[in-house]
């Protein structure tokens, strides 16, 4: 490993743990502009609030990496918008059982789909990404509920130590993509015959 791709990978790793602050600025404004989420409509609302945010925050880091087009912050937002809605049609607003797990498996597989979306054309090996952002939705909701936060406020989003969890999952899945987008030789090009 060169000293530059050390740089270049502490700087990602800085960046992309800073991103989590897209969870609460996210989840925070839609919750002053929104409210508790008890309607389908405030569901939609809420998951394109905070998916919009959320996805500008992370676009702003992975552009540094890899030519990620601008479509990221719309496929989070419009993920968002669809799976808290459909998550909570499913599953209601229990948030002390199981019901708050799958309802964060299916937001997360929303969002994960809509990512991979644009993801695919960058890093055309991504289709763990779905997988992955699933996973890590239920891991911070589960964090977030661990540590005592109160739920029955109906946010749209997990707490910080959910948050940097989501960040180091999803930040390990990326570093391997991108170290196997760097592995892998561009094809050559056709000469004319």
């Amino acid at each position: 490993m060169t000293s530059n791709q050390l740089s270049t990978g502490w700087r990602f790793w800085g960046a992309w743990g800073l991103a989590f602050l897209g969870f609460p600025l996210g989840g925070g404004l839609a919750y002053i502009l929104i409210g508790p989420i008890t309607t389908t409509v405030q569901a939609v609302l809420a998951g394109a609030i905070t998916g919009a945010i959320l996805g500008g925050v992370q676009w702003l880091v992975l552009r540094t990496t890899m030519p990620l087009p601008l479509w990221w912050v719309v496929a989070t937002s419009a993920g968002m918008a669809l799976g808290l809605p459909l998550s909570g049609a499913f599953f209601g607003s229990e948030t002390s059982g199981n019901e708050l797990l799958w309802r964060a498996a299916i937001t997360g597989l929303s969002i994960g789909i809509a990512q991979w979306i644009v993801l695919r054309q960058v890093l055309p090996q991504s289709a763990i990404w779905i997988a992955v952002v699933g996973l890590g939705w239920v891991l911070g909701w589960f964090i977030t509920r661990s540590a005592g936060i109160d739920l029955s406020l109906k946010w749209s989003i997990f707490g910080m130590f959910g948050a940097w969890a989501f960040q180091a999952l999803t930040g390990l899945v990326l570093a391997w993509l991108l170290a196997q987008r760097a592995a892998t030789p561009e094809p050559a090009e056709l000469q004319p015959v």
